[in-house]
């Protein structure tokens, strides 16, 4: 991959999607804490530094989207301000003591007690997509775009207690904030243009769950909803009806996309080390093992940006107040010094944790829920094709064309006997 005198590179540049691995690992070893021109950020690489600076309030979220704004041409900020007033609202991009109340109400979805009750039909939506697979597509189908694109929908439509006819509609919503939020992540400016077309969807949702949470006050239901609505939020403390819904959208976004790409990924692996693959088979006991360890080597997010809240001194470089700051994760879950052999795939590794959840107040409110429907898709699907086999090339498959977001886009399988 090209890079100047002074060793920039464009993470836009194709070449960084095939050479991204060794570029952290240079990152590493020689500029831990690298200024990078193009997205005027700073990048750190190594586990210790991104483990221990996203937890406390050194590094935070909520100036990224001011931010990102002051580089909107003048005059042109109301074709983004739909899609910023509720992205602005989401617990990600705000920090304590704001995100401590969003998270209190919207960590209920996640309780242990909830997933476990999920678990059943999170098999049941499974064992039927499968057998709608099996019964129409012969000995060849499409995992991602059959499998890991819409079940994760499926299953947030469940606990949403959505209709199961929306599910398309519903897809159609998360794509398109995920365009939205692609773009706006690793860009200066975000574009118009996919700004307006997530800006119909999301106006589209803010319809839909509004009319959902009506019916439900006349009618509550056992889901997630329900659970979250109060008569007397003012009075009670409790999430208003416009925060439900903009917090609801986030979730939409995150429980989609996140489990889609980790259920691409996880199976690539797989594909790629048969001898894992035929070890989970005969002990389905390590499912966790395997779900865990595709995440420190494949993370579907190998970035996290904060901003610096005061100046701080990190190996001899100087990052100011209000910098942007680049923790990659992907690159600390192959760091030598935390983990042997990082660049081989090991499932059941003792010792440091991988990242890809991020980490602090911040660390993601689904990771254990992320976890639960990947391990029960590919319980299903060890159950109902143990010979499932790729027909894409495994040294090249089809990787997100972004920096930030990492998954395969299509897989497609065959049905072995």
């Amino acid at each position: 991959m090209a890079t100047d005198r002074h060793g920039q590179f464009s993470i836009y540049d194709a070449a960084f999607q095939q050479q991204r691995y060794r570029i952290y690992d240079e990152l590493r070893q020689n500029e831990p804490v690298f200024w990078h021109e193009e997205t005027q950020s700073w990048f750190l690489t190594r586990h210790a530094d991104v483990s221990s600076h996203l937890v406390g309030d050194s590094f935070i979220t909520s100036p990224l989207i001011t931010n990102k704004m002051k580089n909107v041409p003048a005059g042109e900020e109301g074709q983004f301000q739909d899609v910023v007033d509720i992205i602005s609202t989401w617990m990600i991009y705000n920090d304590r003591p704001v995100h401590t109340r969003l998270r209190g109400h919207m960590n209920r979805a996640f309780w242990a007690k909830e997933i476990e009750l999920i678990r059943p039909e999170i098999q049941r939506i499974v064992s039927e997509q499968l057998d709608r697979i099996i019964e129409r597509s012969g000995d060849s189908f499409d995992f991602v775009h059959e499998i890991a694109h819409p079940v994760p929908a499926m299953v947030l439509c469940h606990m949403l207690g959505l209709p199961v006819e929306e599910v398309d509609r519903f897809i159609g919503w998360s794509d398109d904030i995920a365009a939205f939020m692609q773009d706006f992540v690793v860009k200066p400016a975000p574009d118009p243009a996919i700004s307006a077309h997530t800006r119909r969807s999301m106006n589209e949702m803010v319809e839909f769950l509004t009319g959902a949470i009506a019916e439900r006050r006349q009618s509550p239901k056992n889901d997630l909803l329900s659970r979250l609505i109060s008569e007397n939020p003012e009075d009670s403390g409790a999430l208003t009806d416009d925060e439900i819904i903009r917090q609801t959208i986030h979730l939409i976004f995150g429980g989609h996309k996140i489990p889609q790409f980790l259920l691409s990924n996880c199976l690539h692996l797989l594909f790629t080390h048969p001898q894992e693959f035929e070890l989970l088979a005969k002990d389905r006991t390590r499912i966790t093992a395997v779900v865990d360890e595709c995440m420190r080597v494949e993370s579907p997010i190998h970035y996290i940006t904060r901003h610096a809240k005061a100046d701080i001194e990190l190996h001899g470089r100087k990052i100011l107040a209000n910098d942007s700051v680049y923790f990659f994760i992907a690159a600390a879950g192959r760091d030598p010094e935390a983990f042997e052999d990082p660049e081989v795939f090991r499932p059941g590794r003792t010792g440091r944790r991988h990242l890809a959840f991020g980490g602090g107040y911040h660390a993601c409110i689904a990771a254990a829920f992320a976890r639960v429907e990947v391990e029960e898709v590919m319980q299903g699907i060890l159950d109902r094709i143990p010979g499932i086999a790729p027909r894409y090339d495994l040294a090249n498959p089809q990787w997100t064309a972004n920096p930030t977001f990492h998954g395969i886009l299509t897989m497609p399988v065959r049905i072995e006997a």
